[in-house]
């Protein structure tokens, strides 16, 4: 009976064990869900890369510069019997002549090669830094920008930003520009709703300053869960925007901001100044430089923008965790 009873006893404690592991292995899966709900968060982005991208499409590198037909064309020494033409004055009879005419025609002929060579000379650098002015090898002004800002209560400009994609055309070099652009005037026109700003530079060449736009865009996608506005180049005769209008959320009480990202990397970029812990002059400035670059110089171009559901913001603190750079402007 002593036994029974044991095995009994050892029975039911199994089975608390059993239900209780079950009721573990059901919690994560609960607060999982739970926890996903609480945490979706709705975001929008356009942007693309210029026709040419690394390759030069925004300012080009060699294009009819350094040395092209200029210089010396068409001369050298053009058959038979000693006639070479020279940039000033007539002909020079090289030969023909005897003795003390030979040297001095040989003279003569050293003279006159080494001015075509120096006319040569001159051609080439003048067409070398006609190229490099153009945006090519140097482009020294070449660099990444990234600008921030954390803006309190912006369905205006959420609205203005949906409107930038769905009316902007990213697959034409001048019509991303043009999104860029605006996209960086409906944030200046928002100056005093301005609570949280960061502004960050890169430089290097076309391939690195891409990638870093490419970058900051991934880090800025990342702080939501599901983008419900979106335009991104396909280089298709239809439109590639996309609007999701099936999205649902629940708004918590004390949410109100509102986070822009616009990162650009383009050929002679102006000058920057101080970008550490901007201030609103600061910020300022960096967008108006944005506003400021044109199809010819952008390389890449992005836009990114959280939340994008009309009514749903982020609380302060959602704000600093997710976009953790950020300084108080």
């Amino acid at each position: 009976m002593a036994r029974k009873a044991q095995r009994t006893q050892q029975f039911g404690r199994g089975l608390v064990v059993l239900s209780l592991s079950a009721l573990l292995g059901l919690m994560p899966a609960a607060l999982d869900t739970g926890w996903s709900s609480a945490q979706a968060q709705s975001g929008g982005g356009f942007g693309g890369s210029s026709s040419g991208g690394f390759s030069g499409g925004g300012g080009g590198g060699f294009s009819g510069g350094g040395y092209s037909g200029g210089g010396y064309s068409g001369g050298g020494y053009s058959g038979g019997g000693g006639f070479f033409p020279v940039p000033m004055g007539g002909p020079v009879i090289i030969g023909g002549g005897g003795g003390g005419g030979s040297i001095i025609g040989l003279v003569m002929f050293g003279m006159v090669m080494m001015m075509v060579m120096g006319s040569m000379q001159r051609a080439m650098r003048g067409g070398g830094a006609r190229g490099l002015s153009s945006g090519g090898m140097e482009d020294i002004g070449a660099r990444a920008v990234l600008v921030q800002v954390a803006l309190t209560h912006g369905d205006e400009v959420k609205a203005a930003l949906q409107d930038v994609a769905r009316r902007g055309d990213p697959d034409s070099d001048e019509g991303l520009a043009r999104m860029i652009q605006e996209a960086a005037l409906v944030v200046l026109r928002q100056r005093a709703r301005w609570t949280y700003g960061r502004v960050a530079v890169a430089g290097g060449g076309p391939r690195e300053i891409e990638g870093q736009v490419g970058a900051w865009a991934t880090q800025a996608r990342a702080a939501f869960t599901q983008q419900t506005t979106s335009h991104y180049q396909d280089n298709l005769d239809s439109s590639a925007f996309r609007q999701d209008t099936g999205y649902t959320y629940e708004r918590e009480p004390g949410d109100l901001y509102l986070v822009v990202t616009i990162a650009v990397a383009a050929h002679a970029f102006p000058e920057l100044g101080q970008t550490e812990m901007p201030n609103a002059r600061e910020l300022e400035a960096v967008l108006q430089g944005i506003s400021g670059v044109s199809g010819r110089n952008l390389i890449r171009g992005e836009v990114i923008w959280s939340p994008d559901a009309e009514g749903e913001f982020l609380s302060e603190d959602e704000t600093i965790m997710k976009y953790g750079e950020l300084s108080k402007i």
